[in-house]
C-alpha cells in the first residue's frame, strides 16, 4: 500500500487540506481534508515503503501511540478510518 500522489498541506483552523502535487496532480480532482491525526498519518504513511496493508496498520498504529498519548485500540481506529477514507478518495494502491 502507498500513496498514489504527492500531497502539500496548509493548515486552515483545526483543519488540514493537501493538494495533490508533481507529476501526476492532474490526475486527483479535490483536496483532501483531514484534522491534525489525519495529516500526521497521512504523513507517516508517505514515509514508509510499500508493504501490505496489516504491516501498514501495525506500523502506523505503533506511530501515532508514540506521538499522541492514546492507547493502541484508538490509535488502530484512527489509523483505518485514515485508511478507508484515502480509499474512499482513491488515493492509495
Amino acid at each position: 500500500m502507498r500513496l498514489r500522489y504527492t500531497f502539500r498541506f496548509q493548515q486552515m483552523g483545526d483543519t488540514w487540506l493537501g493538494a495533490a502535487v508533481g507529476q501526476n496532480a492532474h490526475l486527483f480532482n479535490g483536496v483532501l481534508q483531514l484534522n491534525e491525526v489525519g495529516h500526521f498519518i497521512v504523513s507517516e504513511l508517505a514515509e514508509l515503503p510499500q508493504l501490505p496493508e496489516s504491516e501498514i496498520i501495525l506500523s502506523l498504529t505503533n506511530r501515532l501511540t508514540k506521538e499522541y498519548a492514546v492507547d493502541e485500540s484508538t490509535a488502530q481506529s484512527a489509523v483505518k478510518q485514515v485508511i478507508d477514507y484515502l480509499k474512499a478518495e482513491q488515493v492509495i494502491d
